[in-house]
């Protein structure tokens, strides 16, 4: 038998890349190792990789050991040689420097030769969605693309070239909404910085549309944004992330440790050595019971209803004040120079008094004690601005009273910490049981031990509390942390995840000479505060009360939950505010990612009157561009350059490569392989667009260099963060080998100057840069402080709601459910019909588009319908039972129901990313030959379709939205089970 046929069969490994000679390690003939990043999912975790260059087959991937995330935070120090970094990854050493990838990670080189892959440029044969193809030369792509016409038979289609108008406005009465360039709606996703980064200057900046979305508002924007609202008066987006190493109590809200977020590689370690070596408590409030709650171990379930989160949060924050465990001494000082005096880095406006009759901040002017834009604060029982320099020493905490202003009349003033407290015990304890399912006893046992570990404590969440309120309990648990006064203190709550970005430097990527711009523009999603509005302003001018308004605003951080890619798909579908003329949709799946869209927009997409032009840019056919026109073909992550953050490093990082492997699509007549930069480079040159071309990107120098390639583009992104690595390790002949840096600088070394290539060589020599510096200085993180933490967030509190005119609470609040126009679900979703509540989650080792790795979905190959055993037993439900899950109005789903005791009675759980639609799951026809759908891809249920949408939304198609911030809803939704006989 040849070792060719022995690898080929069961049982033998493939041939070792590595040789012993004379007891040195040496790469074999015929191999190529070196380093890339993982994109199976968005944690963007670094890879070590092996191809054999006689096939030019990639045959594996697996950890980098100068990563963090993939070494269970023990990364190799950057001074080690990659020879020697593999020696002490073999035999017995290797135990203790493992470099490990997931699941998903190790079955992503199946994306490369799947056999539903899109390989070469596809033009529909029969209508949209009918899954009919033909193959066509690229050219034509491009030119029927550019110049329209009757393409399908169907009637005449606009163009770009005739959509592209920047001239005249798209609605003539309303400005806000621009020109008519704004017809072309485009979606991404992003999270890839070098080629989002170009697919964005493409749009907003050459093109000039403002409807550029992505996934934000249906993955993390209501949690992100209400975190934020507790870290600093302005609206921004952040979370915080547990400190591994030192911490002594976590609570995890919707999520367990590596459940879903940071890299379960890191986490898997991380949470290991946590239990064994400092015996941590944790607890994961959550519906379901995640594997990594175990027994024997100080980790603890808190089964709660799905939803009711911020129930159970207020819960816990009022049993901290009542029974006097916050830290007053930390929430006690004021502003910076008070909080140094402590030795504190951080500081709160816990003390900070507000006029309750305006919701806004006292003003020291109001009270002849500072300026206008300086907060009060109670010292020894008079009123002192928190920039004076008589305020040397903690404020007063609590305070509620009357205090005269200098023009005699009397403010009712209130410590932000009162506010919040008042709040708190707006409910009795007993409700907030009832509400969340969580007995008092519980909360309070929570409660405890969340106080008394030396503020070595964290609360979290990764979106795991999407539910109608998200943006309030994220708040609610930024304020956890700050009642303790944990973040960036050493065991609490941490932010790492630094990175660099490669836009500015020696190469401006920003600047588009004669771009266009979007200022004063709104997009479709209407990312603006209502009061902005033609709409608001019209109305005031004619005497009317102009709320409600009559439509829906995206007031809270316009510029993050405006990236909502389903409410621009809604939009389209509503023609409101205007109808698009083409829709371009590059690695982004919609339909199938977003909760809460109403699916009847399928037959929408599938109507070329709603939508003349769609065309799909993608290694694949998913269940959005099922309905495109024209399906370009792209690269997949092996095939493309790398210079991308990780989640759940908390050292500074960024893993980098180059292509691993050439791209397989098929080429254009100048012998080109095909991509989206490719196709939009084209289209820029054949429009004459800027920022495309001859000197298209300016230099520090005051020289431009030519934008003509995607290497153009990349290389000089990742040459920027090279240029920004302190520490870049010296590249000798033997790490050239040991990392194939011959085959990686091919494309860079002819596009810089010999000292620029020389730190791009040093940054792939180890897949990146990771920093191991000591993240503490004392009791701090090093790289923390300077946060000025809010209770009562000043400027939330100014923000009206469009709807109802009402303005945002100043501290986070608990209410039923509502929908945009303020009723609450139960009104038109009763209990009696629906007396269930369900919760999706993400699974370990499945992504969205992990269907496509062959090996992934042999593991994982379908998920169930999880409910608590009491539940079944009452609907007459067993076990492998198969039932239908419906919702209000959604489409009903089909699954297989699995009984848990590991399920809170009452809810339904089900993981997301199974049961598609599309991704090879469907029958296709390509040039007039059938290809059979791959039936493991539809395999389990498919869950989004199922969220309702809101009935009270102003058009013929909505979704169901976090009623403050607007974010696609996923938890806590109304459901029954129905058994199928």
């Amino acid at each position: 038998m040849t070792n060719e046929q022995k690898t080929a069969s069961f049982g033998f490994a493939s041939e070792s890349e590595f040789i012993r000679k004379a007891g040195k390690l040496h790469v074999r003939d015929g191999f190529r190792v070196g380093f890339t990043r993982c994109f199976t999912c968005n944690n963007m975790c670094g890879l070590r990789y092996k191809v054999d260059e006689r096939t030019g087959e990639l045959m594996r991937v697996a950890g980098n050991p100068y990563c963090e995330v993939v070494t269970g935070g023990d990364p190799l120090p950057l001074k080690t040689s990659v020879a020697q970094a593999y020696e002490l990854l073999s035999a017995e050493k290797g135990l203790s420097h493992r470099a490990t990838t997931c699941g998903k990670g190790a079955s992503g080189v199946d994306v490369l030769k799947d056999p539903r892959r899109v390989l070469s440029v596809l033009k529909r044969a029969g209508k949209r969605g009918e899954n009919k193809w033909i193959s066509i030369p690229y050219e034509q792509a491009l030119k029927e693309i550019l110049d329209g016409g009757d393409l399908f038979g169907e009637g005449h289609v606009d163009g770009l070239r005739a959509i592209r108008n920047t001239k005249d406005m798209v609605v003539p009465e309303v400005p806000e909404f621009g020109p008519k360039a704004n017809q072309l709606f485009a979606t991404f996703n992003e999270e890839d910085a070098i080629r989002g980064g170009f697919y964005s200057r493409f749009m907003t900046k050459a093109f000039g549309t403002v409807n550029l979305t992505t996934k934000h508002a249906y993955c993390g924007a209501a949690v992100g944004v209400g975190y934020s609202l507790g870290l600093a008066p302005e609206v921004s987006a952040g979370m915080c992330d547990v400190d591994w190493d030192n911490f002594e109590y976590a609570l995890f809200i919707g999520t367990a440790p590596g459940s879903s977020g940071a890299s379960i590689n890191r986490l898997g370690r991380a949470v290991a050595d946590a239990r064994v070596d400092r015996k941590v408590k944790y607890a994961c409030v959550d519906p379901i019971l995640r594997d990594d709650v175990a027994n024997n171990t100080n980790a603890q379930w808190v089964p709660i209803l799905p939803g009711t989160d911020t129930a159970f949060l207020y819960g816990v924050i009022r049993l901290m004040i009542d029974e006097g465990w916050v830290n007053k001494a930390f929430l006690s000082n004021p502003n910076e120079a008070v909080a140094k005096s402590h030795k504190e880095i951080n500081w709160t406006n816990a003390t900070h008094l507000v006029d309750i009759e305006t919701q806004t901040m006292a003003k020291a002017s109001d009270f002849g004690i500072g300026a206008e834009d300086e907060n009060v604060v109670l010292v020894d029982g008079k009123l002192v601005g928190v920039k004076s320099a008589k305020l040397l020493k903690p404020a007063q905490l609590e305070v509620d009273g009357s205090y005269t202003r200098k023009d005699g009349k009397s403010a009712h003033l209130v410590s932000s910490f009162n506010l919040l407290a008042t709040e708190a015990r707006r409910f009795s304890l007993d409700e907030y049981s009832k509400r969340c399912g969580v007995s008092i006893a519980l909360m309070k046992e929570v409660a405890h031990d969340f106080t008394h570990h030396n503020r070595k404590v964290v609360a979290v969440s990764n979106t795991g509390n999407y539910a109608a309120d998200a943006m309030m309990s994220s708040w609610l648990i930024c304020i956890l942390n700050t009642l303790v006064g944990s973040h960036d203190v050493k065991g609490g709550a941490l932010y790492g995840n630094g990175s660099m970005m490669g836009f500015a430097g020696t190469y401006d990527l920003e600047t588009v000479d004669s771009g266009f711009s979007q200022d004063g523009q709104m997009n479709v999603c209407r990312n603006a505060a209502y009061e902005e509005s033609t709409e608001y302003k019209t109305r005031v001018a004619k005497g009317e009360n102009p709320y409600p308004a009559k439509h829906l605003y995206h007031a809270l951080f316009p510029g993050y939950t405006a990236g909502n890619a389903a409410e621009m798909l809604t939009a389209l579908a509503n023609q409101d505010p205007y109808p698009a003329k083409a829709l371009i949709n590059w690695r982004s799946n919609v339909l199938y990612s977003a909760s809460s869209i109403d699916h009847r927009i399928e037959a929408v997409l599938a109507d070329p009157k709603v939508l003349p032009l769609f065309v799909g840019i993608d290694a694949f056919i998913n269940e959005t561009n099922r309905y495109a026109d024209y399906i370009i073909p792209d690269r997949v992550m092996y095939e493309e350059f790398a210079c991308d953050r990780t989640w759940g490093n908390f050292h500074q990082c960024v893993v980098a490569g180059a292509p691993v492997v050439p791209l397989h699509t098929a080429k254009n007549a100048k012998g080109n392989p095909i991509s989206m930069e490719s196709f939009l480079i084209d289209v820029a040159l054949a429009m004459q667009l800027p920022g495309f071309g001859k000197g298209a990107i300016p230099t520090k120098s005051g020289k431009s260099v030519d934008l003509l390639s995607y290497e153009d583009w990349a290389v000089r992104y990742v040459s920027n963060v090279a240029e920004q690595c302190a520490h870049l390790s010296k590249v000798t002949a033997e790490d050239r080998v040991f990392a194939g840096l011959d085959w990686a600088m091919k494309e860079v070394t002819p596009r810089l100057s010999v000292a620029e290539a020389k730190k791009v060589e040093a940054l792939f020599s180890r897949g990146g840069y990771y920093e191991r510096d000591d993240k503490y200085q004392g009791n701090f993180l090093k790289n923390g402080g300077g946060k000025f933490l809010q209770l009562f967030n000043p400027a939330v509190a100014q923000l009206k709601h469009c709807y109802s005119g009402e303005n945002y609470p100043g501290v986070p609040v608990l209410r039923a459910p509502q929908f945009f126009n303020g009723d609450e679900w139960e009104k038109h979703w009763t209990r009696e019909a629906f007396p269930l509540r369900f919760a999706s989650y993400k699974p370990a080792i499945r992504s969205n588009y992990s269907v496509a790795f062959a090996h992934c979905v042999e593991a994982s190959p379908e998920n169930f319908i999880y409910v608590n055993e009491l539940t079944a037993k009452a609907l007459g439900i067993a076990s492998h039972d198969k039932v239908r899950l419906e919702s209000p109005n959604g489409i009903p789903v089909t699954g297989v129901v699995m009984c848990d005791a590991g399920v809170v009675p009452g809810a339904v759980c089900v993981a997301h990313t199974f049961g598609h639609s599309a991704y090879g799951a469907e029958d296709r026809e390509v040039d007039g030959q059938r290809l059979p759908g791959i039936k493991s891809r539809a395999q389990g249920t498919a869950v989004n379709q199922m969220i309702p949408h809101d009935p009270t939304r102003p058009g013929t198609y909505s979704m169901l939205n976090d009623y403050w911030v607007m974010g696609n809803c996923r938890t806590g939704i109304p459901v029954r089970l129905v058994k199928i006989s």
